[in-house]
């Protein structure tokens, strides 16, 4: 939107839909350390990736993504405040939302709308 419609950050909302969150967001070592990696520059990445404990012999870690995306939505100019999270959780409401981490090969799809308001000027 920056790059391809001249948006100004500031002017940009931004809202997490629906999506798997930390309480859920369970994974091994490697991945753990592959998301450590890739956003060690964040100043509370200890807090956003942390030890869970073992569980069968292997090193378990909780990551919050809402908080990477968070920080990268910030880093890119847009206002704190105008950066919104629905809260849910897709794990902890599966019965009523998709989630392959609860449903595996049963789940459905989520989706998203995006638009811009220019466009959705113009449709009245």
């Amino acid at each position: 939107m920056i790059e391809e419609y001249e948006c100004q950050p500031k002017d940009i909302l931004c809202l997490f839909g629906p999506h798997i969150h930390k309480c859920h967001f369970e994974v091994g070592k490697k991945v753990a350390q592959d998301f450590k990696k890739q956003y060690s520059n964040m100043k509370e990445i200890d807090q956003i990736i942390t030890y869970t404990g073992m569980v069968q012999e292997e090193e378990k870690y909780h990551i919050d993504t809402t908080k990477i995306n968070e920080n990268l939505m910030l880093e890119m100019g847009l206002l704190k405040h105008n950066i919104i999270d629905s809260e849910i959780c897709t794990v902890c409401h599966s019965d009523n939302l998709h989630s392959y981490r609860a449903q595996n090969k049963a789940a459905g799809r989520n989706t998203a709308i995006m638009g811009l308001r220019e466009e959705y000027d113009k449709m009245g």
